[in-house]
């Protein structure tokens, strides 16, 4: 009985241990393909990216207390372009409830859902002040024109 076990024992682990070349070589096609792929959806991406003006920008984060403070310049950049940027990466939390296009004037949006209550747009001719209400604190997205850059700053403020 013991001659039988260690038999197969013996067989089993050769049979596991057995390098079978058809099967290394179907694993290195598939680390291949793999690998491959990983790399088309980069390259398409790239090739999407390209399409857009590419956007170069330089950030600092600061943390006082109870505020968080994000200051970031795009360089030949005007604030409308920066605006959408920020709405189309959802820089900031919310960003999809924020108008289409940045206003001319200044006005109040009423929200009351999801704990904002209000956002709140204040234009001057080379800066606009967008402030979100929320029941637990403010955050404030300020974009402000220097001569062919776009100063963006973002303030979360706890209550």
């Amino acid at each position: 009985m013991k001659k039988i076990s260690v038999i197969a024992i013996t067989l089993f682990l050769m049979t596991g241990c057995k390098n079978d070349p058809k099967q290394s070589v179907n694993e290195t096609e598939a680390i291949q393909k793999d690998s491959s792929v990983a790399k088309v959806p980069v390259a398409e991406k790239l090739t999407e990216e390209s399409k857009e003006i590419p956007t170069l920008k330089e950030c600092t984060e600061k943390t006082v207390e109870y505020e968080t403070q994000q200051e970031c310049l795009f360089p030949k950049n005007t604030m409308a372009e920066v605006y959408r940027k920020t709405i189309k990466e959802k820089e900031v939390e919310k960003a999809d409830l924020l108008l289409a296009e940045l206003p001319k004037q200044s006005n109040e949006k009423e929200i009351h859902q999801d704990g904002l209550e209000t956002i709140t747009y204040k234009v001057s001719p080379n800066k606009v002040e967008i402030e979100f209400l929320f029941a637990g604190g403010i955050t404030t997205l300020e974009l402000e024109q220097k001569e062919d850059h776009v100063k963006r700053t973002i303030i979360h403020s706890a209550d």
